[in-house]
């Protein structure tokens, strides 16, 4: 066994010794990769950088971009061994085929979940009961009455939520009902310090502005069905404009009470109609939202007490311009840095139409590994 043993290391050390007259390989060349593709002429470093360009912009999707460096490497470079191919991949995503065919890819519509329903569900449940006692406290029922008219409310509005998600229902549906229901609320309880409405009168018009306004959130769920993250704009975009009226005309020496809910429906209202058309042509996310709110409080936050530190008083008038300009300047610099946040996440796998050859046609796949 030991002699075996003895030949076969003597007979593998005898394979791998070098010959004489051959030249021992340097450790520094085994680590240079030849070329994938031999040319006869390299090409310039103009090319090679319009080439990385140009193959950024198509995996960006932007199409007509690439399809233009490539287009301008070519002429650097005719004999660029990738180029020709990723030049006819993007003329061909260019044709209304292969739009189709990406939008069908790469659209995330939402979809009807059960978080859904019940966020829905619960909020008009809530909405039902406030509906019964301000009903029954406009009809001036006995106090034993009320907590039965709640009751009844509730279950009115759990039963008719029911009804309604039957089919199911996506969040940004359930969210502009349930927002409509909020905004209708808020109206309804400014219009009576506004308008300085006698008591029956204040409880309808709280009553009806939640009524009306949820029936506007039910008929944009059902034509327009926004999205969660449009939604969420346009709210931020009523609440913001009704917080900065608020703190610009606190400064206003002689403004009533009155006046100031009246500017606040009004800039509310400005905001909330301006910024849903916003979202029809600038999709956002509702975390995206979040955050953008986020940085209005902290800027906020930052410009009330940068103006205390300065003024070193409680003067109240500077305090307000300070938050005002440092909510502007959060909401500002926010939405800049999450410009990003919702980029579009290539799929794993992606096919789309292709030209092949000359004049053949196929489909070219790729994916992210």
């Amino acid at each position: 066994m030991t002699l075996a043993t003895f030949l076969l290391v003597a007979l593998g050390a005898a394979q791998v010794s070098p010959a004489h007259d051959e030249v021992p390989v340097r450790s520094s060349d085994t680590l240079t990769a030849p070329p994938l593709m031999a040319t006869p002429d390299a090409c310039p470093p103009e090319s090679e950088t319009l080439y990385k360009e140009g193959f950024d912009a198509l995996s960006k999707g932007d199409d007509e971009q690439a399809a233009g460096l490539f287009r301008q490497v070519l002429e650097l470079c005719p004999q660029h061994s990738h180029a020709p191919e990723l030049e006819r991949l993007a003329r061909a995503r260019l044709k209304p085929g292969a739009k189709l065919a990406q939008a069908a890819v790469f659209e995330n519509t939402e979809r009807p979940t059960r978080g859904a329903a019940a966020s829905l569900t619960v909020i008009q449940t809530m909405h039902g009961a406030v509906q019964g006692l301000l009903l029954c406290a406009i009809a001036e029922c006995a106090d034993r009455a009320y907590p039965a008219s709640a009751l009844l409310g509730a279950g009115l509005g759990t039963l008719s939520t029911l009804l309604l998600v039957q089919d199911g229902i996506t969040p940004g549906q359930a969210s502009v009902i349930n927002s409509g229901t909020m905004w209708g609320l808020y109206f309804g309880v400014a219009s009576l310090i506004a308008l300085d409405l006698d008591e029956d009168e204040a409880f309808g018009s709280v009553a009806l502005g939640g009524a009306a306004f949820t029936g506007i959130g039910i008929v944009l769920a059902t034509t327009l069905k926004p999205t969660a993250g449009q939604v969420s704009m346009a709210n931020s975009g009523g609440l913001w404009a009704g917080v900065l009226t608020t703190l610009f005309l606190g400064t206003v020496d002689g403004e009533s009470t009155e006046t100031l809910f009246g500017a606040q429906m009004a800039s509310a209202s400005a905001g909330i109609i301006a910024f849903s058309l916003l979202s029809r042509n600038l999709p956002v996310s509702r975390g995206r939202m979040l955050i953008i709110d986020a940085g209005g409080i902290i800027g906020g936050l930052m410009g009330a007490s940068s103006m205390l530190l300065l003024t070193g008083n409680d003067d109240e008038d500077p305090i307000l311009i300070g938050t005002g300009i440092g909510v502007m300047g959060g909401l500002a610099l926010t939405a800049y840095l999450t410009r990003n946040f919702d980029a579009r996440r290539l799929p794993p796998v992606a096919v789309t139409p292709t030209l092949m050859g000359r004049n053949g046609a196929g489909l070219a796949m790729g994916g992210q590994f």
